[in-house]
């Protein structure tokens, strides 16, 4: 098993992450443009079709290169209406899920997953169906990689994995996009927050329980 790629796979999101992370507190402590122009520039240019489909293009390439997608959530759904952002968000990932498909079944011999990864390889190997590769989709924290480059290698049944991505990062996206509008549109509308509107963080907050849990059984 090849621990130090996943270790290496692990510094570079932590690394891009970091990075997004310290960008974003130098322009919220400098602020060089105010928010609300800020908000009204993005709300501008999510209007224009080119704009939705450079996202889903830019989302299928990190995805179809094993880099962390999720990302693109705070791009998107700030901006649109969450079922709109979490159709967005679906369509680039499910892009990037067959591109990542397609390129396992290129090189797959030279794809090495770390510990965690060769569990899920497994897992993949002994009961790869439409339900399993659904509940891997919509578990949050699960690398999406790993059952994108797993699945063409092992050559699963495109049909089924698309359908499965399709579904289960549709249901995935749908509650990030109404957790995030949950917590960003009451700011920006400047009224409070309505507690129904906390149901899809509650919902969040299970996924993510259930995610780590099945991340601790893999490794």
């Amino acid at each position: 098993m090849d621990c130090s790629g996943e270790r290496r796979r692990h510094l570079l999101r932590l690394a891009v992450l970091g990075t997004l992370a310290a960008v974003a507190v130098i322009v919220a402590i400098r602020q060089p443009v105010a928010i609300a122009d800020a908000v009204a520039w993005g709300e501008g240019l999510a209007d224009y079709p080119t704009t939705i489909a450079l996202i889903i293009l830019i989302q299928a390439l990190l995805l179809a290169l094993a880099l962390p997608g999720t990302l693109m959530l705070w791009v998107v759904a700030p901006f649109y209406p969450p079922l709109a952002a979490a159709a967005i968000l679906t369509a680039g990932s499910t892009v990037g899920a067959l591109g990542a498909y397609l390129a396992a079944g290129w090189f797959g011999r030279h794809w090495h997953p770390g510990p965690t990864g060769q569990r899920a390889l497994k897992l993949l190997r002994r009961q790869g169906d439409f339900v399993t590769q659904v509940a891997l989709r919509v578990l949050p924290g699960f690398p999406h990689s790993v059952v994108n480059y797993g699945a063409g290698s092992l050559r699963l049944p495109l049909v089924s994995f698309l359908a499965a991505a399709a579904i289960g990062l549709g249901i995935k996206w749908t509650v990030y996009a109404f957790a995030v509008a949950a917590l960003v549109r009451p700011g920006l509308d400047g009224e409070g927050i309505d507690p129904v509107s906390l149901l899809p963080l509650l919902v969040l907050a299970v996924l993510l329980v259930g995610g780590r849990y099945l991340r601790s059984r893999l490794g």
